[in-house]
């Protein structure tokens, strides 16, 4: 049984190293969207021993949504390194539903930042990354294929058509509900069921 994971992650810098401090996921039905497992945990920065922070991504946040960054960083209940951690059981739980790890799927919106800061931030603590080297997926590219499809300018273009308006961007939860939506309707147009 093959199980499709959209992830995404909030940090304090776009490096492998940068501080998590939000991971969220969701097991999905590529066809329908529909929701089976979710994950959602936040960190408390207060309690790691060592931060990795840019200056742009901080300067980001605050000229972004710094009421949004401070609502986060006050909900946390662990370390970075202890979310890291229940991340990779919560993937390795879902590996046993299946019985085979290699039918988990990951996707990210950038294959080269979600999944890959996974990746490091799990192997830099000793554990395994528990997606097969052929299973990690990059919503945008299926994104681009769709757009190209149905003949749409931009891939902002058809993210601003398909996205949900109520969900509240750079929240991880909100964001993967986010793209799971735009990534089922993508799927479904290049399958030709739209």
């Amino acid at each position: 049984m093959r199980i499709d994971i959209m992830t995404d992650i909030e940090t304090l810098g776009n490096n492998s190293d940068a501080t998590i401090f939000q991971i969220a996921a969701i097991a999905f039905n590529i066809q329908t969207g529909e929701y089976y497992e979710k994950f959602n945990m936040i960190a408390d920065i207060s309690k790691n021993k060592h931060m990795n922070i840019m200056g742009s991504t901080l300067k980001w946040w605050l000229n972004t949504n710094k009421e949004l960054l401070t609502e986060l960083l006050n909900k946390g209940s662990c370390s970075s390194k202890e979310l890291v951690y229940d991340f990779h059981k919560w993937l390795e739980c879902l590996s046993g539903i299946t019985n085979n790890s290699q039918n988990i799927y990951l996707w990210g919106n950038g294959i080269l930042f979600d999944n890959k800061i996974l990746q490091y931030q799990m192997q830099n603590q000793g554990l395994n990354y528990p997606i097969f080297y052929r299973n990690d997926r990059d919503m945008r590219t299926l994104v681009e294929l769709a757009r190209h499809k149905i003949e749409i300018a931009t891939e902002k273009e058809l993210r601003e058509k398909l996205k949900s308006k109520t969900l509240i961007e750079h929240d991880a939860l909100n964001d993967v509900m986010g793209q799971i939506e735009i990534l089922s309707q993508c799927y479904n147009i290049l399958m030709n069921n739209k």
